[in-house]
């Protein structure tokens, strides 16, 4: 399938999945000062429920999606000002050893997340009933920025990886094309693993619908990245947001498997070609 053909198949994905119908969502009409947009919706049925600590509220809009018995992610919304202390509650109660977060705090002069996690100079914030305090940040795989934290209630304690990707522009693709792959085979380590973007949909998508797709691939099973983000879609709405995203997945999955002899450059390359023409008119690169 070319180009075009994979654009037509995009557009029958939104066919069948963007509509909300009568899903139930009665949680995040009931929150409206928790959504950081009023058209990105969660869904009830693979929501994260809070219930640490008692007596607070027990919505956050952030929904389940998993890969398999043992793997699951949370794709959530970059939080908001009214929201940090409940990310942070569902960091601790889900005990996440990770955090990817796909978007900077400020992006073309709009706010796009909080400030969530303490600055590297800040040491340590309060959240909450949550004490979380850097313990060290560095630059890594040149791309991102990746920081130690330790979370702490005042009676045990446990480190979690906050990543950020720091180039991935928002409703757009990135220029790398192997990081994705990388990322994807660090975070198979630790589960569950929290990742947001802004809207926790577009780049979220993406991410999450890769890894769907290579632990398909792994296991022998076959399948298409059509049906797989039909199925994403299903537990986090609107997940992979735009079609240049579903372009790029498909990109990363060729790379890969050049890189894994199951086919050739040559056979990629009227792809490749395609690809970047269309990222150009885009102005993605």
């Amino acid at each position: 399938t070319g180009i075009q053909g994979l654009l037509e198949e995009f557009n029958d994905i939104k066919r069948q999945t963007q509509a909300i119908g009568d899903t139930p969502k009665v949680a995040f009409d009931a929150n409206a000062p928790k959504n950081r947009y009023k058209d990105v919706f969660c869904v009830d049925e693979s929501r994260v429920v809070l219930k640490w600590p008692e007596g607070q509220g027990d919505y956050i809009h952030a929904n389940w999606v998993a890969v398999d018995d043992k793997r699951k992610y949370i794709c959530t919304q970059g939080p908001i000002v009214a929201t940090i202390e409940d990310f942070w509650r569902m960091v601790w109660q889900e005990k996440c050893k990770s955090i990817l977060m796909l978007c900077n705090v400020v992006e073309q002069g709009k706010k796009k997340c909080e400030q969530y996690w303490p600055e590297a100079d800040q040491f340590q914030m309060i959240y909450g009933s949550v004490i979380v305090k850097v313990v060290k940040s560095r630059e890594w795989m040149k791309l991102m920025t990746r920081t130690t934290l330790t979370l702490t209630d005042g009676s045990e304690s446990f480190d979690v990886e906050h990543i950020q990707w720091n180039d991935w522009p928002d409703r757009g693709v990135p220029l790398d094309v192997t990081t994705c792959v990388t990322l994807i085979k660090l975070l198979v380590k630790v589960s569950p693993t929290v990742i947001h973007c802004s809207a926790g949909i577009g780049r979220t998508g993406t991410i999450v619908g890769l890894e769907l797709m290579l632990a398909k691939l792994k296991a022998g099973q076959k399948t298409s990245l059509k049906e797989i983000v039909i199925g994403l879609r299903g537990k986090r709405h609107g997940s992979v947001q735009m079609d240049i995203q579903y372009l790029y997945m498909h990109r990363v999955l060729l790379t890969d498997a050049v890189k894994n002899e199951a086919v050739t450059e040559e056979e990629i390359a009227d792809f490749i070609c395609q690809y970047e023409a269309l990222c150009k008119q885009r102005g993605f690169m």
